[in-house]
């Protein structure tokens, strides 16, 4: 098994990971009515989305290696650009 690379990329998802297995344990599990039962499925398909991106992102990583100060800095820009825009634009499903 190859280690882990510490990018932002894993920071910001790794957290988000972690608040959507929540969401979605408690929307489909515990509290499962209505549209809370669409949300954790909705959070449970963001979760196994988020895995997938960091297991490309990884493996990408350990396939070739990559200056660490470059990949930090692109990841950076692009978070902190997705932050602008959700502030600006505000989130929206559909």
């Amino acid at each position: 098994m190859k280690k882990l690379t510490i990018t932002p990329f894993l920071i910001v998802i790794g957290a988000l990971e972690i608040l959507l297995l929540m969401m979605s344990i408690y929307f489909l599990l515990i509290d499962n009515n209505g549209g809370r039962a669409l949300g954790g499925a909705i959070a449970l398909i963001g979760f196994i989305i988020f895995i997938i991106i960091l297991a490309i992102e990884q493996s990408i990583l350990n396939f070739k290696k990559f200056n660490k100060e470059n990949v930090w800095l692109v990841e950076s820009i692009i978070l902190i650009i997705v932050v602008i825009y959700i502030y600006l634009n505000g989130i929206s499903i559909g």
